[in-house]
């Protein structure tokens, strides 16, 4: 066994976990398959927040366990073996923990590892097993709600992954996962099932990671986690929360390690928070992020719905008015702050009235992007079971629409705010039109210029820009 190849689906914390896998596989003296060869060692790390992500992750495993396998030459000649004779498929992640029974029975996978087994620990395990023969093909391991898993295990497998030194697969900016897991219970949503242990990494191994991760050429970091503003806490319930809640930041919050990271990581350029909700972004954390001009002026701010009726069904723990303050603490602490959203249209029972208010809202805010995307229901949660409530799909589609045209007007309102100015833009990979370079500027949109082979992908450029459409923002680099 001496190549892998990793298949990823979902969140950004899915990414950052098979970045972390593979620099597992790495340390193991695997090296990654060449593009368009099949691996040794096949791992798909699955999500599960909607059917059908489920529906995606399966066909994903699937595809997996049908690539040919690679074998020995014979008289000169590659073969290509469909048998699968020599190939390895491992099923991780959320869909591996919420259908475990699934993944198992299709054919070709090797083994299952939920989200609440040392997942490490696991797939070090069984590169020993196959390496030395042990293992016969078939077995699965495909018991995620063992209540014997060690504590590493119970913390989907944060400590037994190694922290991240080498360059991440994802654009300039990388992912860096300090924070797990969520007891809220959204009614809509399955994760507090899949991963329900709250865990936090401390304070300086981010830094340490932050470092590592700056010095190979990721000067843009993005914080992430499964709730964020959980970070330093045993929960994500505000209820429950305590010193953290108040005003001011205890060691170990998020401010906190904000602060380290800016003050400690050197070369760090950018930094950048996930995803924030109103009890996570106080008057003492806005002041922290204003004092550092790393901390770009980028917020995605999740509404889901702007009506107080649905945010209760929902038991989203804020309220309207809650989120609106919100924004306005955001636009007059920031210099034109860039905020994205996410929100849930045809939740059950959402009438024309509550998607009205919604609308308000996005109107009010401005979002510069809008993720609307149509109530789906997962099994297992609550809002599943209302279905007298479900809204017809033409309807659903019918609001996503409005919402998507609204936003478009927004993110075209903004970028034009910029036009004669100049902006900062790390630069990307080309693309396939190469007379044409681009890159994210602070306030995350895109910004394109014409092509420069001098400029190093990842080097920090001054573009102005000169304009703007609905689809793309253009301008000229002026050192």
């Amino acid at each position: 066994m001496k190549t892998f190849s990793i298949q990823v689906l979902g969140c950004k914390v899915n990414q950052y976990e098979s970045e972390q896998i593979a620099a597992l596989l790495r340390h193991r003296g695997l090296v990654p398959a060449p593009d368009g060869a099949a691996a040794d060692l096949r791992i798909v790390h699955t999500c599960s927040v909607t059917c059908e992500a489920g529906k995606k992750s399966a066909q994903m495993v699937r595809r997996a366990t049908r690539l040919p396998v690679l074998q020995a030459p014979a008289r000169g000649f590659a073969v290509l073996n469909n048998l699968q004779t020599a190939a390895r498929t491992i099923v991780t992640g959320c869909w591996a923990t919420s259908d475990p029974a699934a993944a198992a029975a299709i054919p070709g996978v090797d083994a299952v590892i939920g989200n609440m087994q040392d997942l490490g620990g696991r797939l070090a395990e069984l590169l020993d097993q196959w390496t030395t023969g042990e293992a016969t093909r078939g077995e699965t391991t495909s018991a995620p709600y063992d209540t014997s898993v060690t504590q590493q295990g119970s913390l989907g497998g944060a400590i037994s992954l190694p922290l991240l030194e080498q360059r991440q697969s994802t654009n300039q900016r990388a992912f860096l996962k300090i924070q797990d897991g969520c007891d809220a219970f959204c009614t809509y949503c399955i994760i507090p099932q899949l991963r329900p242990k709250l865990w936090s990494k401390p304070i300086d191994e981010c830094v340490r990671e932050a470092q590592a991760l700056v010095n190979i050429g990721h000067v843009e970091l993005v914080l992430t986690g499964i709730f964020l503003g959980a970070y330093g806490h045993e929960t994500a319930l505000r209820r429950r929360q305590n010193a953290s809640q108040a005003e001011g930041f205890s060691p170990g919050s998020l401010g906190a390690l904000i602060e380290s990271l800016c003050q400690n990581v050197q070369g760090l350029r950018r930094l950048r928070l996930s995803s924030l909700e109103p009890g996570d972004l106080t008057n003492d954390l806005i002041a922290i992020l204003r004092s550092h001009q790393e901390c770009v002026p980028h917020f995605h701010l999740p509404l889901q719905s702007g009506s107080d009726a649905i945010l209760r069904k929902m038991n989203r723990q804020y309220r309207r008015d809650d989120f609106l303050r919100m924004i306005d603490r955001v636009n007059q602490a920031f210099d034109r702050p860039a905020i994205t959203t996410d929100i849930i249209v045809g939740f059950p029972g959402e009438t024309e009235q509550e998607f009205e208010q919604t609308l308000q809202v996005v109107e009010h805010a401005r979002f510069i992007h809008t993720h609307a995307f149509s109530y789906s229901p997962r099994p297992r949660t609550a809002a599943a079971r209302w279905t007298r409530d479900f809204i017809a799909p033409p309807v659903a589609n019918r609001r996503s629409k409005m919402l998507a045209d609204v936003a478009q007007v927004h993110s075209l309102d903004f970028r034009r705010r910029f036009v004669g100015e100049t902006v900062e833009v790390l630069v990307e990979r080309p693309r396939a039109e190469a007379t044409v370079r681009h890159g994210r500027c602070e306030r995350y949109f895109d910004v394109q210029f014409p092509g420069a082979p001098h400029i190093e992908t990842g080097a920090a450029v001054q573009v102005r820009v000169e304009t703007v459409t609905a689809d793309r923002t253009v301008g000229t680099v002026v050192c």
